[in-house]
């Protein structure tokens, strides 16, 4: 682990470097309500991209909190760094290191790090369509988890308290070599409104049964050269989640933007 936090550290020193081009996309969304039920979230969707020459680097950066009636029911945090060699107009290598903690998914955490292959397959005044493919290391970190009965029938859910009577059952986990493919299209329908979708599908290589699958729907409509105002419906599908947890989470944000 400590060399995967000195590796993003010095990826995100190279982003930071001199050179050509370096563009951030900022996402900032919350929600407050009171009276009956009291709830509040906050979201932070980041992207950074540095270029010099036929290299970039860019990290994406998503984080959502909230609570009801003050306890926690969301804590999410994913983070992507893809560092990109472009050896002809359309075509690049590709090297992906990506980690998702969730509180509430029944994972502690994700990590999964490999190499790849980029193709940039369209592009005219109007669209834009990118694949991504790499072959991956993966590692899905299974959380502990509590429960009433010797059984492990009736788990108690956050936010408990163990103590003597309540029986715990240790998380697993699973290490792999896994597929992994994404694509996105941006479809600009005018100068100032423009539609974004990305999927991506991450699957076990020796066992089809566990796969992930991740999509953002978008639009995005220009205030101003920085600011925009977007709305996005995101979905994260697991299909052999661990037991007790739900395979599917959607999340809906309407958000301000800002690039710089």
């Amino acid at each position: 682990m400590k060399k995967i936090i000195a590796l993003s550290l010095l990826c995100t020193s190279m982003l930071l470097a001199e050179d050509t081009a370096f563009v951030t996309h900022t996402e900032l969304g919350y929600v407050e309500t009171s009276g009956n039920t009291e709830t509040t979230a906050a979201t932070v969707d980041f992207m950074g991209k540095k270029s010099w020459g036929d290299h970039s680097v860019q990290l994406d950066f998503d984080y959502l909190y909230g609570e009801q009636n003050s306890i926690e029911n969301n804590n999410k945090l994913e983070t992507v760094l893809n560092y990109d060699y472009k050896f002809s107009k359309n075509f690049g290598l590709n090297y992906l290191i990506g980690y998702k903690d969730d509180k509430f998914s029944g994972f502690d955490y994700q990590f999964y790090t490999g190499p790849g292959v980029k193709w940039h397959a369209h592009e005219n005044d109007a669209h834009v369509l990118d694949f991504q493919s790499n072959v991956l290391y993966s590692k899905d970190s299974g959380s502990d988890k509590f429960y009433n009965d010797a059984a492990f029938t009736d788990e108690t859910k956050y936010p408990f308290v163990p103590v003597k009577g309540i029986f715990k059952k240790d998380g697993q986990t699973n290490e792999y070599g896994a597929f992994f493919i994404q694509g996105d299209y941006e479809w600009k329908i005018t100068e100032s409104f423009k539609f974004l979708q990305m999927l991506n599908y991450r699957v076990d290589m020796k066992d089809s049964d566990i796969y992930f699958i991740n999509s953002k729907s978008a639009v995005e409509s220009k205030i101003s050269d920085t600011f925009s105002m977007g709305i996005n419906y995101k979905v994260s599908y697991v299909n052999t989640p661990p037991v007790g947890n739900e395979r599917t989470d959607k999340t809906f944000t309407v958000s301000l933007i800002i690039d710089y």
